[in-house]
């Protein structure tokens, strides 16, 4: 039996087949893929702390800031969920050395499956991790540009032809396509897109596949919210994405409880 407390954030993810999964609990770099087939129970104790200047606080927003920090902090600013709304390159931002660091550098566009081919956007330095995050089966680079601001808005043009949202559901029961078509997709964005950002266009890139550790995946899912339901328990099945799969179709976006102060047993 393994008991712990700690604070939910955004499991920590290593490229490997299949994917590794990490939490930090007392300093301690905890391997979750272990827990599977385990049993785990998880408990909300009631208390939430802002992840960024770490006060206690009756209501989180965002990915677990408080008020405060949530309307001043880099780390969520606007162009976080949509990059083509990003001022740092012409010198507006919250934090312009924050800013020089993760949007005046090179952000990829990429397509990505998991029961349809998708548009997003990432930094250079979050490949595979967005990838991973997001459950893809499979994902390519498209094009690579110097900054934020351009990355966001040609992917505004490409979400007129290409969803950008992953299905948690489809994602979570598994029922994804083991063979997109990305020759038939990359082929199209020449037509696609203005003649300025034909350069920013990449020929050639490698196809990422990514294995998730889950032992069996459920037919049917329930998303579980721990301010509804503060405890949730059941045999580790899975992790796909920053969701845990319990072995009754529970599931446990860890992401989203970000702040979220809980107790975890493993017997």
């Amino acid at each position: 039996m393994k008991n712990f407390e700690l604070l939910l954030d955004k499991m920590e993810t290593e490229d490997n087949d299949p994917i590794l999964y990490y939490i930090t609990a007392q300093n301690e770099r905890i391997q979750i893929n272990s827990f599977l087939g385990r049993k785990m129970q998880i408990a909300y104790t009631g208390n939430l702390y802002c992840t960024k200047c770490g006060r206690k606080s009756t209501r989180l927003f965002g990915q677990g800031f408080c008020y405060p920090c949530f309307t001043t902090a880099p780390e969520a600013e606007e162009c976080v969920l949509h990059p083509e709304l990003c001022r740092a390159h012409e010198g507006i931002a919250r934090d312009m050395q924050y800013a020089r660091e993760h949007c005046l550098i090179d952000h990829y566009l990429y397509f990505a499956a998991t029961d349809q081919i998708k548009v997003g956007v990432t930094r250079h330095t979050q490949i595979p991790t967005r990838w991973i995050d997001q459950g893809a089966s499979s994902a390519i680079i498209i094009a690579r540009t110097p900054n934020r601001y351009t990355a966001g808005c040609i992917e505004v043009t490409l979400k007129k032809y290409f969803p950008d949202k992953t299905n948690w559901r489809t994602m979570l029961t598994n029922k994804i396509n083991n063979n997109p078509d990305f020759d038939t997709a990359i082929r199209k964005l020449t037509n696609l897109l203005p003649a300025e950002w034909q350069d920013f266009l990449l020929d050639n890139q490698k196809i990422f596949r990514l294995n998730y550790p889950v032992i069996r995946y459920p037919e049917k899912v329930n998303s579980i919210d721990l301010l509804k339901t503060p405890e949730v328990s059941g045999h580790l099945s899975g992790i796909k994405g920053q969701y845990l799969i319990f072995d009754d179709g529970k599931v446990l976006n860890v992401r989203k409880h970000t702040g979220f102060e809980v107790m975890i047993e493993i017997k």
